[in-house]
C-alpha cells in the first residue's frame, strides 16, 4: 500500500489553505494557521511559486492562487458535465429572479459556496466561489445536515459557530430541530441570519437516494421577502428539483 509522504500532505495543505481563506494571507500567518515549521512552508511556497500554482502580491508579500490553479479549475469543468448544469440552473434562477443564487455543498464542517451568480448584472450580495460559512449562520445547513444527529452536530460543528455573524445564538438541539422541519416542507427561509439586511431562501439537491447533495439558496435583500416569499419559494424549489433529475440520471453524482 503506498502512502503519501508527509511533505506531500504538506503541500496540499498549503493549497487547500490558500483556497479557503476569504483574504490572502503571508507566508508567516500561513506558517502559523498550520502550525507547521516557518523554513518547512517558506519552501512549500516557493516551489508552488516556481510551478505557478501560487504567486506573491507586491509589496505586501501576500501569497495567491497562481495561474495554473485557474488551469485547474478549467479542466475540471471541462471534465464534469453535473457542475456545468449545475452552473447552467444556477444561471437560469438568478436571471428569472434577478436576484443572487449559490449552489452550497456541506465540506468540512462548513457551507462551502461552489457557484454563486448574480441576476442583476453586478455582485453586491455575490459572496466568493469557494468561500466557506459556519453552518448554523446559514440557510443551505438546514438540507445540508439532513441525516446527522443532534449528537453529530454537537461533537463536529465547532461552538463558536452557534453564535451567527448578526449575534444570533443557536444550539446543536435548536439547529436539528430546523433541519427536520426543513426536509418536512421542502424549503428554508431565513432572515437577517447571516446579515442584518438579507434574507435566504433554500431547497435541497438530491441524489436517487433521496440523499441531499447540495443546496440551492436564493440571496435578496430583507426588505423584498415578504411581498416576494412565494415567488422565490416556487422559482428555488423548482431550480432544486431540476438538478435532483440531473442528479438521478447518475449513481454517483458530485460537483
Amino acid at each position: 500500500m503506498h502512502v503519501r509522504a508527509r511533505g506531500t500532505d504538506r503541500l496540499l495543505d498549503v493549497l487547500e489553505l490558500v483556497a479557503a481563506q476569504q483574504e490572502p494571507a503571508t507566508r508567516n500567518a500561513i506558517a502559523a494557521m498550520l502550525g507547521a515549521p516557518r523554513s518547512t512552508v517558506y519552501s512549500i511556497i516557493d516551489t508552488l511559486m516556481e510551478r505557478g500554482f501560487l504567486d506573491q502580491t507586491e509589496p505586501d508579500g501576500l501569497i495567491v492562487p497562481g495561474r495554473q490553479c485557474g488551469l485547474l479549475g478549467q479542466v475540471y469543468d471541462r471534465s464534469a458535465p453535473l457542475a456545468r448544469q449545475a452552473k447552467e440552473v444556477i444561471r437560469n434562477l438568478a436571471q428569472s429572479t434577478r436576484e443572487v443564487c449559490e449552489l452550497d455543498l456541506l465540506h468540512d464542517w462548513k457551507q462551502l459556496i461552489m457557484i454563486s451568480i448574480s441576476g442583476r448584472g453586478h455582485g453586491y450580495r455575490t459572496a466568493v466561489e469557494g468561500s466557506r460559512f459556519p453552518l448554523p449562520s446559514t440557510a443551505a445547513a438546514r438540507f445540508l445536515l439532513d441525516g446527522y444527529s443532534a449528537a453529530d452536530l454537537e461533537r463536529s460543528i465547532p461552538a463558536e459557530d452557534f453564535t451567527s455573524l448578526t449575534g444570533t445564538v443557536s444550539s446543536p438541539a435548536q439547529l436539528h430541530r430546523e433541519v427536520e422541519l426543513a426536509r418536512a416542507q421542502g424549503y428554508w427561509v431565513t432572515r437577517a441570519l447571516v446579515d442584518p439586511y438579507v434574507a435566504c431562501v433554500t431547497a435541497p439537491v438530491r441524489d436517487r437516494q433521496g440523499r441531499c447533495i447540495a443546496s440551492i439558496c436564493l440571496v435578496v435583500a430583507l426588505q423584498d421577502i415578504d411581498k416576494r416569499e412565494a415567488e422565490y419559494i416556487s422559482a428555488t424549489t423548482q431550480a432544486a428539483a431540476e438538478l435532483s433529475r440531473h442528479c438521478a440520471i447518475l449513481e454517483n453524482p458530485t460537483f
